[in-house]
């Protein structure tokens, strides 16, 4: 939850922190400038200074490799001449003598006391100097690099190639901070006098230096062309944890061999690592980007990614030539320190960066500086042309009046520039946008325009037709995509519009919401809602990785109420860049309009689709109510009665009564498994082929087989129908009844209750052969007083709002209680039991039933 909010708190005020490290990192790059040009240069005379013993034993400076020509060759020094003091000062090593010429400005001259065999003579020697050509190098490429990248993140805050391509610029400051140790403590550098602080920058610096050729690794990973490992979930972890470890080992080994034991080959040895190490990351960055260039299909993709190369080519050229053969053909480099001044051509590289970045919108810059170049200049003139105007007013008005109106004047004056100057400015700017960059100018005015009217277009194709139009037609998009989410069982988004696509059925599976997630998750961090082509494998579960083999670049979510609804997918513009900071914040707000307007259009579908479905159960209720007899049937000895009141929405419930003669009757109570319209279908099919089919020649059994028979091939897969028919013959009072999967037959006579369930299984469920071997038909003697009971689960099933279901014990309760009442009096009962025990429930299910007495 910290870390969430934190993170949040980041993301807010990003551009506030960009600028803020921009300005500490700038300020180091001086300070390192400094002091490689006043601290930590060196006096240079031209020579080399020998520290040796004498026959006697002791320690004196000799002179070798004198310059032929050089300052101490010219003031008469020779190799082997001893060098004893410099300006009068004893040169008891060379660590002595350093320190006492460093103080002798440049141009300026020391006078060298010098012995030659026995004799000993004071000679004047111009001093140079010379700097930390390398340190320079580094300085100068870590300085450019910084600049650039701040620029280059500003225009794109939240981009991961902008990001980290600053990143590397404020890492190579850090490690260019080991200029300010140079030389140690030989010169008088301010630094050393508290011992903690070298501390401090040799370790910051030495992080800075081993995580630097991992982090060229990840860019040139992803720039130009992403490679396919980059996204891979353990690439950054490990890109992190390597440096992370190399650094705690280096660390721990200088601590027991360099801080308390003094092994000063122990430091050198791991500086040469490091430095090997680095070698090994600006390679590999080569090679990456080599070819990174190569997979480039286009020459305008390939231009600028060919300057860069070139650059960087001459910048390992570079350093080569200075770490191997600058040594071997110029020797000393204080002898010749322009052999080794090419190191300097290592800076070139972000210099590259910054032309090929501005010159060939490489990283959506240049539309970036242009417009703050345009704007600020003609702003500050508008401004200016104002503030004349308005001076000149002033005094023309001031000096009308007296001096004690003319504060008051002022003021109302300056508030009128005020709002003038506001407004003019911004119809001026507008007018620039149009001249000078008109295609910006369309994007943002047609943006808008469709901002408004989409709000007023009336159903989903039309506004999708209207979206299409504005990005493919207005906005000359050759790529362009929308895909909807279905919420079905499928859970995948489906391209409805789509031009340029190589694949026009695209189809983006996203079973656990991955998509959604993400994008939610970024707008709770307060990021833009945004996916970019680089990220499209690492974001949401890599499920727009089928996307990048299409030219699409940028990917803006459609969302309502915290739910993705949908995408819209960009390519780059007409232009051949992609869209700015400034204008993704307007393709945000085209999406939100968008996605508004498909769920009030999906919404009013709905309530058109709701009135039809209303219609059709109307319809529905009309065909079951007309299915169920009118009155019961007038049999001697027989007192019936039949229910049925419907659910909610209408089930497939009915029963029937059926006189073949004035002493038989058959009873059907039945269920269809569906609902609505096409179970009221069923009803009336199974109710006109009952009827049919009923006689006095055909037993209960018999019907029900040839029913299925006829029905299956009729009936709908996933439907069926339960029921029961029983046979009710009043001369030889028997009940002869057959049960197709449907509930159980109850009896009551003088208190005792029984319960008949014989087999049998729904019919449709099978063409024949199981139907037939499974349905029963049994028969029971009719005894004066019986009550007969026939059932739908509506009854047993009905569910009150603690959700108890009314279950056969309380119904077989109930019955028992009231078998001495009439058939119709038993059934209202009933009826009230199960309204009172539903309460205030939805009814889910038809309630029907049949009672039956024989009198």
């Amino acid at each position: 939850m910290m870390r969430d909010s934190l993170k949040r708190f980041y993301i807010a005020n990003r551009t506030k922190f960009i600028i803020s490290s921009f300005i500490l990192f700038a300020i180091i790059s001086i300070i390192n400038f400094i002091f490689i040009y006043y601290i930590t240069a060196q006096s240079n005379d031209e020579c080399l200074w020998v520290q040796k013993k004498d026959s006697d034993g002791n320690m004196e400076i000799i002179f070798d490799q004198v310059k032929i020509d050089g300052v101490t060759y010219q003031a008469g020094i020779r190799d082997g001449d001893v060098l004893v003091a410099i300006d009068g000062k004893k040169t008891i090593n060379t660590f002595v003598a350093t320190q006492i010429l460093d103080k002798v400005q440049k141009g300026d001259y020391a006078t060298y006391t010098v012995k030659r065999g026995d004799r000993t003579f004071d000679t004047p020697v111009l001093v140079k100097k010379i700097i930390n050509i390398a340190g320079l190098a580094f300085v100068l490429l870590s300085s450019q690099w910084l600049i650039v990248g701040f620029i280059v993140v500003l225009v794109k805050p939240d981009g991961k190639t902008q990001s980290l391509f600053y990143r590397i610029g404020i890492v190579l400051v850090i490690n260019a901070m080991t200029s300010l140790l140079y030389r140690g403590m030989v010169v008088d550098n301010p630094l050393f006098r508290t011992p903690i602080i070298p501390l401090l920058i040799d370790n910051i610096s030495q992080v800075a230096a081993i995580f630097l050729p991992f982090m060229l690794f990840k860019f040139f990973s992803i720039f130009p062309k992403d490679f396919s490992y980059s996204n891979k979930k353990w690439f950054d972890k490990v890109l992190f944890l390597i440096p992370l470890g190399i650094f705690i080992i280096i660390l721990i080994v200088k601590i027991v061999f360099v801080y308390f034991n003094r092994y000063e080959k122990v430091y050198v040895s791991q500086n040469n690592i490091i430095g090997i190490l680095n070698g090994i990351g600006f390679l590999s960055g080569f090679i990456l980007l080599l070819i990174g260039y190569l997979k480039l299909k286009t020459k305008k993709e390939r231009v600028p990614i060919f300057i860069i190369l070139i650059a960087y080519l001459v910048g390992i050229l570079a350093l080569v030539y200075t770490n191997f053969l600058a040594p071997s053909i110029a020797g000393l480099i204080f002898n010749n320190p322009a052999y080794f001044t090419p190191i300097i051509l290592i800076a070139l590289l972000p210099l590259a960066f910054g032309y090929s970045i501005f010159r060939y919108s490489l990283m959506d810059v240049s539309d970036v500086i242009r417009n703050t170049i345009v704007y600020g200049t003609a702003t500050a003139a508008l401004a200016g042309i104002y503030f004349l105007v308005i001076y000149f007013i002033g005094q023309s008005i001031g000096s009308f009046l007296s001096d004690e109106y003319q504060g008051i004047i002022a003021g109302v004056i300056f508030v009128i520039f005020a709002v003038v100057f506001q407004s003019t400015k911004d119809r001026f700017q507008d007018l620039l946008t149009e001249k000078f960059y008109p295609e910006q100018f369309l994007f943002q005015k047609n943006l808008l325009k469709f901002s408004n009217d989409v709000t007023v277009i009336v159903g989903t194709d039309n506004i999708l037709n209207a979206v299409e139009q504005l990005f493919v037609k207005s906005l000359r998009l050759k790529h362009f995509g929308i895909m909807l989410n279905n919420f079905g069982k499928e859970r995948a988004y489906h391209i409805v519009r789509q031009e340029g696509f190589s694949n026009p059925d695209l189809k983006i599976y996203d079973e656990n919401s991955a998509i959604e997630n993400y994008f939610i998750s970024e707008m709770q961090l307060g990021k833009k809602a945004v996916l970019e082509r680089q990220d499209f494998k690492r974001a949401a579960e890599g499920r727009f990785s089928a996307i990048l083999e299409e030219e699409i670049y940028t990917i803006v979510p459609l969302i309502i109420k915290s739910k993705v609804i949908g995408v819209l997918l960009f390519g780059v513009k007409i232009s051949g860049s992609q869209f700015t900071s400034k204008e993704m914040e307007l393709l945000i707000s085209a999406a939100s309009q968008t996605a508004i307007s498909i769920e009030s259009a999906r919404l009013y579908d709905s309530e058109i689709q709701k009135q039809k479905i209303e219609i059709d159960l109307e319809n529905a209720r009309r065909i079951q109510e007309s299915l169920l007899p009118k009155l019961s049937p007038e049999i001697k000895g027989l007192d019936i009665y039949g229910t049925m009141f419907p659910a909610m929405h209408v089930g497939g419930d009915y029963y029937d009564f059926i006189k073949i003669s004035d002493n038989k009757l058959f009873l059907v109570i039945s269920d269809v498994s569906g609902k609505g319209l096409s179970a009221s279908f069923y009803m009336s099919k199974i109710q006109t082929m009952i009827r049919l089919y009923c006689s006095e020649l055909k037993s209960p059994k018999e019907i029900l087989v040839e029913i299925n028979k006829k029905i299956y091939n009729e009936i709908e897969k996933n439907w069926f129908i339960t029921l029961t028919l029983a046979l009710i013959d009043t001369d030889k009072r028997e009940i002869t009844f057959v049960r197709a999967g449907h509930t159980p037959l109850i009896r009551i006579n003088n208190n005792v209750l029984e319960i008949f369930q014989p087999g049998g299984v729904g019919i449709g469920l099978d063409k024949g052969e199981v139907f037939n071997s499974t349905i029963e038909e049994i028969t029971l003697e009719l005894n004066k007083g019986d009550l007969i009971f026939l059932f739908s689960d509506g009854v047993t099933e009905l569910m009150n709002d603690v959700e108890e279901l009314y279950g056969i014990n309380r119904l077989k309760s109930l019955l028992i209680a009231n078998k001495d009442l009439t058939s119709e009096r038993i059934s209202k009962v009933i009826v009230n039991d199960l309204e009172s025990f539903r309460g205030s429930e939805d009814q889910y299910d038809d309630v029907t039933f049949i009672v039956l007495k024989v009198e």
